[in-house]
């Protein structure tokens, strides 16, 4: 049976889904069929039984056997020394771009080299120099700040290395409404991480942050607590309470309460959502349990 299994060629490139009939284990080094001819990649995750449309995907060709790790290890140098190449052709050219990481597909016949530049650059005359001295088609793509750490490796504020190179595959669903939900400051020295981007994990927790917003009463509204009508003030996204301030002529004073405590009176927010009917809860209910 044809199942489907995602596999990394290179070590930049997304994981790309592949026809398979073989039984493949994550790790596993393959020969597939590309755009760019045979390449060689790395399983990355477990096969799974094709499902819908299928028939557009490429194949894997074959698992790679002693004669095509040699082929690969024999390119792995070369590809080194096409970096070395690129680098001095690029400081004849006196171009802005770095070039990152160089790899040839499986018959040696192309070298795609990845570099990074602050802006566009105009590398026609430098891949006809590359194309002679390498003997080999060439092709040049610009990738990313974000791309760079991950090739590069880097220690994330956390004191951790970076997710994207520990096991993040993709991070383009990063936004600042993330950082907003959680209520972080949005100085970019805090919120940004090695690659001058937004930190990767803003996303891991946005989800309940921004089930909370919605849960929680806006500054201002009116709510019914346990001891009458209040306006909402500040709230504590994680503790799941609302500072409630009361007004009496001229007196005022301000009260926390759990937020299954207060209804509102109007608009979004506020309330348990039911989550503590069936423990009857004024207060001491599940969702009023500290954290």
């Amino acid at each position: 049976m044809r199942k489907q299994v995602n596999i990394k060629i290179g070590d930049l490139n997304p994981p790309q889904m592949f026809n398979t009939e073989f039984d493949l284990s994550v790790g596993d080094v393959v020969i597939v069929e590309s755009p760019n001819g045979a390449e060689w990649g790395t399983v990355s995750s477990e096969p799974k039984e094709a499902r819908g449309k299928h028939g557009q995907l490429n194949m894997v060709i074959r698992v790679a056997d002693d004669n095509d790790m040699k082929t690969i290890t024999d390119l792995r140098a070369a590809a080194k020394n096409a970096i070395k190449v690129a680098e001095e052709q690029i400081d004849k050219h006196k171009l802005d771009m770095k070039p990152l990481e160089a790899y040839y597909t499986l018959d040696g016949n192309k070298v795609i080299i990845m570099f990074s530049a602050p802006g566009r650059v105009d590398f026609r005359e430098l891949v006809r120099n590359l194309a002679y001295a390498l003997r080999a088609r060439i092709e040049l793509k610009q990738i990313g700040q974000r791309e760079e750490v991950k090739l590069k490796g880097a220690l994330g504020p956390c004191g951790q290395v970076c997710c994207c190179v520990r096991f993040r595959e993709e991070g383009n669903n990063i936004n600042i409404k993330m950082a907003k939900n959680q209520n972080l400051s949005l100085n970019p020295h805090k919120i940004n991480g090695m690659c001058g981007r937004l930190l990767c994990c803003l996303s891991y927790e946005n989800q309940h942050y921004a089930d909370m917003q919605d849960k929680m009463p806006r500054w201002g509204q009116e709510v019914e607590t346990p001891d009458g009508r209040g306006i909402a003030q500040d709230s504590h996204l994680l503790k799941e309470t609302v500072n409630v301030k009361f007004q009496k002529g001229d007196q005022t004073r301000t009260a926390c309460y759990k937020l299954c405590q207060i209804k509102c009176k109007g608009g979004k927010g506020g309330g348990c959502g039911g989550r503590c009917a069936t423990d009857g809860c004024r207060g001491g209910g599940k969702c009023c349990k500290t954290r």
